[in-house]
């Protein structure tokens, strides 16, 4: 099969289009066959080698430990190990796979679920990290109510697009923060109110929020928790923003009492199904960016290092109409 595959860390000039074996499943595994797949932050760090403590603790020390790119994933069942698995040789499905840039991929059956027949392979693409993340953080970290204020930084990324949307559809008044390049693209998502950090002074602003979603990682996390109501909460996403961040918002949380709450999104067919449910009726849409076959992977890798996404980038794996 033919395969992203990236031997040294580096920017996108280190990886290559090249001719591998087919992956094998282990027994809580299948093998799909990769229709598209999508690139999120998470791909960049891997390719980079950062943050460095990473390396330590799964990447690889010198060297990347998992040499084809990608998570996100959608395709259809080619094989099956597991005697009593959920999943039958054709099923389209969506979710994680091992090493998504790539015509074949393992997926573990704990990350994946059946995708809605309404719902086109690409789009299902971008329903792993980006999605589960978003949903996690609002309903899960920063449980939100009807009629709570959410305000929402990185509005425009991958997490925001879809935290707008579902800060929506759990109830939430919703304020997005975001760079000028995606304030359009925003505001067609449905937010009461929309930001462009670079014109509007969001952290002088009199409002107070219920939930502040950090998704950019941009800010200090001291100013954005004075913009919380009391009992309020500040949900950061990951290491947005850079480790340093994340042991910051710990020493805050654990020596000072600061509301705030850190994650990594755990992938689960629950939320999964959700997500596809969401967009099957019509409540979610992901936003696309752009999309690349496979063969430009680099050249999608370093649009994401550009940081100039809006929403989400797909690569298109499959033969032209399969998707």
């Amino acid at each position: 099969m033919k395969a992203v595959v990236q031997d040294r860390y580096g920017g996108p000039e280190t990886l290559e289009l090249r001719e591998v074996p087919l992956p094998t499943p282990d027994e809580t595994s299948v093998l799909v066959q990769v229709v598209a797949a999508s690139v999120n932050a998470l791909d960049w760090r891997f390719m980079r080698g950062k943050p460095w403590v990473g390396r330590l603790f799964g990447f690889g020390l010198l060297r990347p430990k998992r040499k084809v790119r990608g998570v996100d994933i959608a395709g259809r069942v080619t094989q099956v190990r597991k005697k009593d698995s959920r999943f039958r040789l054709g099923d389209e499905v969506f979710g994680l796979g091992s090493g998504a840039f790539a015509e074949y991929a393992a997926a573990d059956e704990s990350e994946i679920t059946a995708k809605p027949a309404g719902v086109p392979f690409l789009p299902a693409a971008t329903l792993g990290v980006a999605a589960v993340t978003a949903l996690q953080g609002l309903r899960d970290h920063g449980h939100v109510k009807p009629g709570q204020k959410v305000l929402i930084t990185g509005a425009g990324s991958g997490v925001g697009t879809f935290a707008v949307q579902l800060a929506r559809w759990l109830g939430g008044t919703v304020t997005a923060v975001t760079n000028p390049r995606s304030v359009e693209a925003v505001r067609s998502l449905g937010p009461d109110l929309v930001l462009d950090y670079t014109k509007d002074e969001f952290l002088s602003r009199p409002e107070r929020y219920d939930l502040v979603l950090d998704v950019s990682g941009k800010e200090s996390i001291r100013r954005l928790t004075k913009l919380l109501v009391p009992g309020g909460v500040f949900v950061g996403v990951g290491v947005h923003g850079g480790f340093g961040r994340l042991v910051a918002a710990g020493l805050l949380r654990g020596l000072f009492r600061y509301p705030i709450r850190t994650f990594y999104a755990k992938v689960n067919p629950k939320d999964l199904r959700t997500l596809g449910e969401l967009v099957a009726s019509g409540q979610v849409h992901p936003v696309i960016d752009r999309k690349y076959p496979l063969s430009e992977v680099p050249n999608a890798m370093e649009y994401v290092d550009r940081h100039l996404v809006v929403g989400k980038v797909v690569i298109d794996v499959a033969p032209a109409g399969a998707t």
